[in-house]
């Protein structure tokens, strides 16, 4: 796996790296499989085209698979931004309009064409008072809601999808809230974003985008929030949060900020308690794309390592997270509401997630939940560490 990394890295910093001589058809199969889960298919076509994978040596089984995967993406983009953009014209309403950030948000401004930007969804976040408003809207746009616990402590966004029959899924992660993590929840609220939102006029008239510093500290979160939260690429659940196409966001919006820019970012990286995984971040991708970064980023953030609650909850196991989601509940009443929510989410949601269950008895389907969770955190706790981006057993 790290050869197939390595060769993907070389081609995406857009080294003309000729296809290795031991590059057999096992090799490129697994190349393939490994650019896919990666999601730079479309990023590595592009360079093909340019450089000439035929002239590198490169099989064209690979060089197909890429091109293959460059159409779709097109296709599905070209339907997706028509979508989106319904939906954000009928959602925004000047202040209070929705804000994208993460993948669609990066898509749209930093990558030279949006569909080199692979993802499976477009994340927003509204106020939360905005949240049964919203819903109806996409409700009446088409769009069904396919997840959502409306949990004070647990949960903080729902996931509205819409089928098309030429280019399948189409979802939208609407938040009201930054992240699910109760604790995290808390370090960037939908009014703070606003304040240095900026247009998106590369997407339409209506779209917003959180502000560049913003962007890189949501950015470096993004991978680590993944080590314990799993993540799906066509179907399959994975952890560790090392997917390339997340390292590239962050290279490319370090070469797009500016030295004010980067100052802000370090402020506010020490005030949120994030200097550690955003140095890990910054990092990885500096090791993978050779990023430039200034001096005095690396000994800022080299001072901060360790400290801060938000980089030690990023860092800590599954146990350590609900434990700090728990104390960060303020009192009493809020500590038992959240140990509520968590053990025993809404009736309608268990329905939704276990409907093939039998008995569908709702006691049953709580224990079933809790012995599955259970055997899943003991099993991966047990389990050798794999290479990082290897399927969980």
């Amino acid at each position: 796996m790290q050869k197939i990394d390595e060769l993907i890295c070389a081609t995406l910093r857009g080294e003309n790296h000729p296809w290795p001589a031991v590059g057999d058809d096992a090799f490129a199969a697994s190349f393939i499989a490994r650019s896919n889960y990666h999601g730079v298919q479309a990023l590595l076509d592009r360079r093909l085209q340019s450089a000439s994978g035929a002239a590198l040596g490169w099989p064209k089984a690979v060089v197909d698979s890429c091109r293959r995967a460059a159409i779709l993406q097109v296709m599905w983009e070209m339907r997706h931004r028509e979508l989106l953009n319904q939906v954000l014209a009928r959602l925004s309403d000047g202040a209070a309009g929705p804000i994208l950030f993460k993948g669609t948000a990066l898509a749209y401004d930093l990558y030279s064409s949006p569909f080199l930007r692979a993802r499976g969804d477009t994340d927003f976040i509204i106020p939360f008072g905005d949240r049964d408003q919203v819903c109806r809207t996409l409700e009446s746009l088409g769009f069904a809601c396919t997840y959502g616990v409306k949990g004070e402590f647990v949960n903080s966004a729902a996931v509205y999808e819409r089928i098309d029959p030429a280019t399948g899924s189409h979802p939208l992660d609407v938040h009201w809230r930054i992240s699910n993590a109760h604790l995290l929840s808390k370090l960037f609220t939908y009014e703070e974003l606003r304040s240095d939102a900026r247009p998106l006029p590369a997407l339409g008239r209506d779209a917003l985008a959180v502000g560049p510093v913003h962007a890189l500290l949501l950015a470096c979160m993004h991978p680590a929030c993944h080590r314990q939260c799993p993540y799906f690429v066509d179907g399959v659940e994975y952890y560790g949060g090392d997917r390339l196409i997340w390292l590239f966001d962050i290279h490319l919006l370090l070469g797009e900020l500016q030295p004010s820019q980067y100052e802000a970012f370090l402020e506010l990286a020490e005030r949120k308690g994030l200097g550690g995984v955003c140095l890990e971040g910054i990092e990885d991708a500096r090791a993978r794309f050779h990023s430039l970064v200034p001096e005095k980023v690396w000994e800022r953030l080299s001072r901060l390592k360790g400290t801060g609650v938000a980089s030690r909850y990023l860092s800590g196991s599954v146990t350590y997270q609900y434990y700090l989601n728990f104390l960060g509940a303020d009192g009493v009443g809020n500590k038992v509401r959240y140990l509520g929510q968590l053990l025993f989410p809404p009736q309608n949601h268990m329905r939704v997630a276990y409907s093939e269950v039998r008995p569908n008895w709702l006691p049953w389907l709580y224990l079933r939940r809790a012995i599955i969770e259970v055997f899943k955190r003991f099993q991966r706790t047990l389990a050798p560490k794999q290479p990082v981006g290897e399927r969980e057993k």
